[in-house]
Order: structure tokens, then sequence, then C-alpha cells
């Protein structure tokens, strides 16, 4: 099977950020949809269970989600993506507010605010089925995903 077909899914790559143990935890992820727009808007995210943030998520309900754009510096992908929470401050590292009590990176194209309405344990991730409980709007266009593995993969390593 050629793996890199899965790349031509159309899908973009985000930053989750909740709260964990008093601390702004946060990971890289690309699972993530919306499910629904109406009544309530509803996403789906997907998260590896042995991140902290998968973790974090478990115990507090919710999670902000901010869309990174075209122009993200591969740093922050690199400092969300390729290193532990557990090890290292990443909110620290990134120019980021405070939007409704948890973190959202300024440069954001995009931010939601999500609560956990359901979830189930898939073989190594869990689906958290959500509710957007807020959205704000940024400047810019989202990154692509495939477009983050043919351009940026390398620079955020």
């Amino acid at each position: 099977m050629d793996s890199k077909a899965l790349y031509k899914i159309s899908y973009g790559l985000y930053v989750v950020g909740t709260k964990f143990d008093g601390k702004y935890v946060g990971c890289i992820v690309d699972a993530f949809i919306q499910s629904t727009s109406s009544p309530v808007p509803t996403v789906i995210l997907c998260s590896i269970q042995a991140n902290q943030t998968n973790v974090a998520i478990k115990q507090t309900g919710e999670f902000t989600v901010s869309v990174l754009g075209t122009d993200v510096n591969p740093f922050v992908i690199g400092n969300f993506g390729f290193q532990s929470g557990r090890n290292a401050d990443k909110w620290s590292n990134v120019p980021h507010k405070i939007a409704d009590g948890l973190p959202v990176l300024e440069s954001a194209v995009a931010y939601l605010r999500c609560k956990v309405t359901d979830s189930k344990e898939l073989s190594t991730h869990t689906a958290f089925f959500c509710e957007v409980t807020d959205a704000w709007q940024g400047e810019g266009e989202p990154i692509i995903y495939g477009n983050y593995q043919k351009d940026m993969k390398a620079k955020a390593m």
C-alpha cells in the first residue's frame, strides 16, 4: 500500500490546547473534522491516547483548536508535534492568548472552543465527539495537510 495516497485526503493541521494539572498543554493534530453545522456545530477530534493532551481532554472535557495557516512558522509545528508536554512547556515557546480560559495561538486563522459530549476508544487513538461552544476568526488561509507534507515537514523537524 502506498500510504502517501492518504496525504491527498483534504484536511488541515491544528494545534489543540487544554489544561492539565494547572498548566496549559497541547499537541498538533491533523484528524479533526466538522461533523454537523446545525442545530449545534459539532466536531470530531482523534487524539493519540499516549499524549498528555489526550489525558487532559479526558480529565477536563474541553479544549481549543487553533487552525494553522499557510504562513505558519514551521517551529510551531515542531514545538507542538515533535516533543512531549511532559518535558516541555510548549505554550511558553509561542505567541498565544487565553480564550475562555484555554490557550490559542495568536497567529491562528481561526480558533474554536470545544466541549466533549462523547468519546470512543480506538486502537491507538481516542475519537472525541464535541460541541463547538465558541469560535473566532483570524486572518489568512488554512494550511492543507498535503501541502505540509510536501513543503514544510522537513523544516518542522
